[in-house]
């Protein structure tokens, strides 16, 4: 087993507690959340949209439904995604398939599909944004959503 930095992405030995290439504690980060423990779970209040946080914004919001969002652009051979970018500011920074939003055991959770340009979220109550997040990550209300260089506000 190993231990994948979240800043610099390096595979490190399961036995070291900082990383061997950039020196960041490898503990798992704050917002972190393959498993989200049951007592969490009480507290949890799903999200059901994402404001753009853009001014005249093509789509000012999209509605969280369903249980599988697909976040990207429109590409004629493979179709149509849920929360389409094209138009938005900035749209050359992402991916056809660049995240998907998904429902899993009643939270609403994020996942990078390889994109290019990444997904960072900002929770609530920090100032800042995590590096690129490697692993599915719980959505909060009054998190800030960025995918590439556009950013959303989860509500």
């Amino acid at each position: 087993m190993s231990k994948v930095c979240s800043a610099c992405f390096h595979d490190n030995p399961d036995s070291v507690v900082f990383c061997e290439v950039c020196g960041i504690e490898l503990s798992l980060p704050e917002n972190s959340t393959s498993e989200t423990p049951e007592k969490e779970q009480e507290n949890y209040q799903p999200p059901s949209s994402l404001l753009a946080k853009q001014p005249n914004a093509p789509i000012a919001q999209f509605t969280l439904e369903g249980t599988s969002l697909l976040i990207g652009r429109f590409d004629p051979d493979l179709g149509p995604v849920e929360i389409d970018l094209e138009g938005f500011i900035g749209d050359e920074t992402i991916s056809r398939n660049h995240a998907e939003i998904y429902l899993e055991n009643g939270f609403w959770k994020i996942k990078d599909l390889g994109s290019v340009n990444g997904v960072f979220i900002k929770k609530s109550g920090q100032t800042r944004f995590s590096p690129r997040i490697s692993e599915p990550t719980v959505l909060e209300i009054g998190d800030e959503l960025s995918i590439a260089k556009i950013r959303f506000l989860v509500q």
